[in-house]
């Protein structure tokens, strides 16, 4: 059989024996001094044992006492099997329903109810009591568990539970090396400051794998983190799979930044920062009474704290409203305590990290509502398609049905079609870059962009002057980055125009902000001989430049603009005198003779003496500010 590693943990009331079960099953004592000396478990403990296989079981002592209750979540969420310890003296206790509730909302899959201090009652008695439980954690929980009566202090029927938890945990090699290929996800329980390693972090790593050296994200930080150590129940090692106990070393992070909560997984470990969930509560939709927003206490993971809690009516929907961003998972259990005190309210599943827009909450709770009971095998991207109409291709294996690809997207094929109209039908009216297109329509500029780049494979928009317009023809973006980088540099220069030689050695001095962003080469090759005069004149012949005498070159809008002015109100056959057309423009007296000459050589006016006569008029203004020179 292929060796696994697991984690258990045991649950139950204050003074039940837990402590010295675990030292009986592991010979380890998991209680600190402190805690020794008042006789009470105050937080989590750990310890371990070869299950005689080959196989290494970890185990965690929760705390008993409802004071506890936070540190005691803070065992459960990594957990393969629980003990629910009961002392057979005493019976179900208070706390023990709420253990039994916090392990089924934090989504516990296996359950063993260990009746300890067998010893101190008598055979009838345990029988009654073994029979009582059965009934009760079946009605509470829905799970039917084994039952082991044992004493711990004796030694009685020890070897009886050791079969009971190999036993309950011989599906798991199974799943084994599915847990180790997924992404590293390790909640931190403990941090502390070990001299020569630095900031030390423990926790269960519960799925995944880590090795030394691996660099890695740390939330709610997103900050990058890389492994220095790794020691797995006391022995250090190089590399270590799920699931396990690890302390782990991490390089120059101060301790201060890490803390009880936090997660460590890798960048495609789909962790979240998020401030705002939506839970999928555990039962039935709520309503009444049920439907009261409160500040409650969540516990995921090994966070917990306080939020809000926002039912949604008619539905099995909440949402929940956090300070401060806390790492979390599509699909993870969650409990929802009222706050101060043990009291379970809801158990729930993550089914939305992040906010919403008002105005799209009620078509995502209506694609919540329609999610299946069991999430482990969904692809949260599935969301993201039915509420956006698009999302990257690399978050599927197998593509969906009735999806289109486009570039590193798959985008909903009825929103497509829905989507291209529309772009046409606003660029019909006004040009308009990406970035504003994007903004207009609430869509990811990524994606506005791969569809103004089908669209124009299509020949139906191109980009002109930064922005797009329907038509087909020579469109900005197909320039190479020499030109793009000289249509900038002349366009920056405005109505000063730009003549080559005029700034500089090489003929242009490179704008610094777009300097950084360019090649050493790409920046020498623009200052070869005759290098940059090919680029102007090119960029002149695909009508992006226009040539005045000089030779002087302007950005071909701005040319077309200072025309449109200048014939503003004129009819043909009216004389245009030079003083008026130097105001109408701007230009000064060296620019503005170049460019009477260009008008004149596109047909617009005619020089007779110191005055120019009007030719011929656009059809309409607007058609002059849309053509090219």
């Amino acid at each position: 059989m292929t060796p696994y590693r697991a984690v258990i943990g045991l649950a139950g009331h204050v003074d039940h024996g837990k402590t010295l079960l675990i030292k009986a099953l592991t010979g380890i004592t998991t209680a600190r001094a402190h805690e020794q000396a008042i006789g009470m478990t105050q937080d989590l403990g750990f310890a371990h044992f070869d299950d005689g296989q080959g196989n290494t079981i970890g185990v965690i002592d929760v705390p008993g006492h409802e004071r506890y209750i936070r540190n005691m979540v803070a065992g459960l969420w990594s957990l393969d099997l629980v003990l629910l310890v009961i002392a057979a003296d005493e019976g179900w206790m208070p706390m023990t329903g709420d253990h039994l509730r916090l392990l089924k909302a934090m989504g516990v899959p296996r359950l063993v109810v260990c009746i300890n201090k067998c010893d101190l009652v008598s055979p009838d008695e345990l029988a009654l009591l073994e029979e009582s439980l059965l009934e009760r954690v079946m009605d509470e929980s829905g799970m039917v568990p084994d039952i082991v009566s044992i004493s711990a202090k004796t030694g009685e029927n020890m070897a009886a539970l050791h079969t009971a938890i190999v036993g309950q945990l011989a599906d798991l090699p199974a799943s084994h090396a599915a847990r180790e290929q997924g992404s590293p996800r390790l909640y931190v329980d403990r941090v502390f400051t070990a001299n020569g390693t630095g900031t030390v972090l423990t926790g269960t790593l519960q799925q995944g794998s880590l090795k030394v050296g691996d660099k890695l994200r740390l939330y709610p930080a997103d900050r990058e983190v890389q492994v220095r150590s790794l020691q797995a129940y006391h022995q250090s090692v190089e590399e270590i799979g799920a699931v396990c106990r690890v302390a782990v070393g991490l390089k120059k992070v101060p301790h201060k930044e890490v803390a009880r909560g936090h997660c460590l997984t890798s960048a495609a470990g789909q962790c979240e920062a998020a401030t705002h969930l939506i839970v999928r509560l555990n039962g039935e939709s709520l309503s009444g009474k049920a439907l009261r927003t409160q500040e409650v206490e969540v516990a995921l993971g090994s966070w917990h704290g306080r939020a809000r809690f926002v039912p949604i009516k008619d539905t099995r929907l909440a949402r929940l409203l956090f300070a401060n961003p806390i790492p979390c998972f599509f699909g993870q259990p969650l409990a929802i305590i009222r706050h101060g005190s043990s009291e379970l309210l809801h158990g729930a599943r993550i089914v939305w990290c992040g906010d919403i827009h008002p105005a799209r909450r009620k078509t995502l709770h209506t694609l919540l509502g329609e999610l299946p009971d069991p999430l482990d095998r969904y692809n949260p991207a599935t969301l993201q398609l039915g509420l956006n109409g698009y999302v990257l291709a690399s978050h599927f294996d197998t593509r969906p049905e009735q999806v289109t690809p486009l570039g590193d997207w798959l985008l909903d094929s009825h929103w497509l079609a829905q989507s291209r109209d529309q772009l046409l039908a606003t660029l019909k009216s006004e040009p308009l870059s990406a970035a504003e297109l994007a903004t207009r329509f609430g869509i990811a500029l990524p994606v506005t962009q791969a569809l103004l780049q089908q669209l124009k494979s299509e020949q139906l928009v191109r980009l002109h002057h930064d922005k797009w317009q329907p038509g087909s023809g020579e469109s900005e973006d197909d320039l190479g980055e020499e030109a793009q980088l000289v249509l900038k540099v002349v366009r920056d220069q405005g109505k000063e125009g730009y003549e080559p030689g005029k700034l500089g050695p090489g003929g242009v001095e490179l704008d610094p902000f777009i300097t950084r962003k360019l090649p050493a080469a790409l920046q020498q090759g623009l200052q070869q001989k005759g290098a940059l005069q090919k680029q102007l004149r090119n960029l002149a012949r695909l009508k992006y430049l226009v040539q005045l005498d000089g030779p002087i070159y302007y950005d071909a809008v701005l040319y077309n603009q200072m025309v449109a002015a200048v014939l503003a109100g004129q009819q043909v056959g009216d004389l245009i005198d030079m003083a008026s057309l130097k105001e109408i423009t701007g230009l000064s007296r060296k620019y503005a003779i170049p460019f009477c000459l260009r008008m004149e050589m596109d047909g617009w006016v005619r020089r007779e003496e110191n005055e120019r006569r009007v030719l011929r008029l656009p059809q309409t203004q607007d058609a002059l500010l849309q053509e090219p020179a």
